[in-house]
């Protein structure tokens, strides 16, 4: 796991439950595993209300979400690229788990994963994007032992 550096920030009321820095780093590490720089990352847990404030401000979306990339990409010496940050809802991610019945753990890695690939390039704006994306989702989850989080469409 030499190659990503990751910086957490913990800033939410409650920091029970939250994976380790050690899961985070495994999760990111499994789309990062063929990268020759260092990449960094920060990742920022928080509440709700700070999560619907950055969706607000940032995508016009005046309510909470699970998680917000935002990626960087940029070298900052050789070798070393930051490649942005991403913003956690510990809340949301906790509902959605018991929601969707995944467990907390899983939930967190497949939301850290999408996240990641998005500070990468991929996003779901239209089908054919959001079919990659899930593609790769649950290729990585079931490479990490876990459920495939998407049923996958045919269109």
């Amino acid at each position: 796991m030499k190659n990503i550096i990751i910086n957490i920030q913990y800033c939410c009321k409650n920091n029970k439950n939250i994976p380790k820095k050690l899961y985070f780093k495994k999760w990111i590490q499994k789309i990062l595993c063929k990268k020759k720089n260092i990449n960094i990352i920060t990742i920022r847990i928080v509440d709700e209300w700070e999560i619907k404030k950055l969706n607000f401000n940032y995508r016009k979306k005046n309510k909470p979400t699970n998680i917000l990339s935002f990626p960087f990409n940029k070298f900052i010496k050789i070798n070393y690229k930051l490649l942005g940050d991403l913003v956690l809802c510990k809340n949301i991610i906790e509902k959605e788990s018991l929601k969707y019945n995944k467990s907390l753990e899983s939930h967190w890695a497949h939301i850290t994963i999408h996240g990641t690939l998005h500070l990468l390039g991929y996003d779901h704006q239209n089908n054919k994007e959001a079919d990659i994306m899930e593609r790769l989702e649950n290729k990585i989850m079931l490479s990490l032992n876990y459920k495939k989080p998407h049923i996958l469409k045919s269109f």
